[in-house]
C-alpha cells in the first residue's frame, strides 16, 4: 500500500438495512460473512458493533444510561439513514452476558435469556418503531468450529 491508499472506493446511494451485533473477534469474519453472502447484502448496511450487540437496547433495568445511548444511536440510523430493515444477531458464548445479574432474566440458560432479549427488542421496536422488519439471528459453532446462524 501507498500512503494510506486503498482500492476500496466509497460506497455511493443509500442503504435501508441497519445490523447490530456484538464486538467479539471470534465471530467478526463470519458476521460478514452472513451478513454480506448469506443475506445477499453486499456491504450495503450500516452496522453497530457494541459489547452485547442488541442486548444493549434492553438494559433498562440494569445499566439504564447504556440503553439509553443504544436507542439514541439506532434513531440516528432510522432517522438520518432511512432506515428500514433491522437485523439483530446474537452469539453463543457472550462474555457480556455472563456479566448480567441472572434476575433479569427468565431463564439461567443463556442462549434462553439472549433469545428472550432478541425477542423483547422486537415487541420494543413494534412499539416504538413500527416501520422497520426485524430480523433475529444467532450464531454459535458446531463440533469442528465451522460458525452456524440460526433464525430465531
Amino acid at each position: 500500500m501507498n500512503d494510506g491508499l486503498l482500492t476500496t472506493k466509497i460506497r455511493r446511494g443509500e442503504t435501508e438495512t441497519l445490523a447490530i451485533h456484538c464486538g467479539d473477534y471470534r465471530f467478526q469474519a463470519a458476521f460478514q460473512e452472513f451478513l454480506n453472502r448469506g443475506l445477499n447484502l453486499d456491504g450495503n448496511y450500516d452496522l453497530l458493533v457494541i459489547p452485547g450487540g442488541p442486548l444493549s437496547l434492553t438494559l433498562f433495568d440494569y445499566l439504564p444510561k447504556f440503553q439509553w445511548a443504544s436507542w439514541k444511536w439506532l434513531r440516528f440510523f432510522v432517522e438520518q439513514h432511512r432506515v428500514r430493515r433491522l437485523i439483530l444477531i446474537q452469539h453463543q458464548d457472550c462474555a457480556f452476558y455472563r456479566t448480567m445479574p441472572l434476575h433479569l432474566h427468565a431463564s439461567p440458560e443463556p442462549r434462553q435469556r439472549q433469545e428472550q432479549d432478541l425477542r423483547r427488542v422486537e415487541e420494543a421496536m413494534k412499539r416504538e418503531l413500527p416501520q422497520l422488519a426485524v430480523e433475529l439471528y444467532y450464531a454459535g459453532w458446531d463440533s469442528a468450529d465451522h460458525v452456524t446462524v440460526e433464525s430465531i
